[in-house]
């Protein structure tokens, strides 16, 4: 079974709901604590079912989750996702242009570790761990 959870902040606790399910609510005081909570509330929601169905339908149900929050917070939170990822994509490309840096500079070019380092901005054991990974 699928189901849809909406979780809303409502002052410093958050409420969460499955709407298609009559009187399926529970709060925490976390948001992790309301995931926590929901699965049981639809455990106790599901009337038309013995209490051992019941609670097996609840652990094994898909919950798709919907976050409410103001506009504005969702439009800061998207913006932060977003810059977020770009920063993964960087960090990646990063250890791509690094990795090869310190391979040119210690095989090419015949430098220590310790100078690798120095003109990398890295330590000598990250230049060793990247010269490892390119093997």
């Amino acid at each position: 079974m699928t189901y849809k959870v909406l979780y809303a902040p409502e002052g410093t606790k958050w409420t969460a709901t499955i709407p298609e399910v009559q009187g399926c609510h529970t709060w925490g005081r976390s948001l992790s604590e309301a995931r926590k909570r929901i699965r049981d509330a639809l455990a106790c929601s599901l009337d038309d079912l013995s209490e051992r169905e019941a609670e097996r339908v609840a652990r094994g149900a898909e919950l798709i989750e919907e976050v409410k929050l103001p506009a504005r917070a969702r439009r800061t939170l998207a913006a932060c996702r977003a810059k977020r990822e770009h920063l993964t994509r960087a960090q990646a490309e990063l250890r791509v242009e690094s990795r090869r840096a310190a391979l040119e500079l210690t095989r090419d070019v015949g430098i220590s570790l310790r100078d690798a380092g120095e003109l990398l901005g890295l330590s000598q054991e990250r230049v060793r761990q990247l010269l490892a990974k390119a093997s």
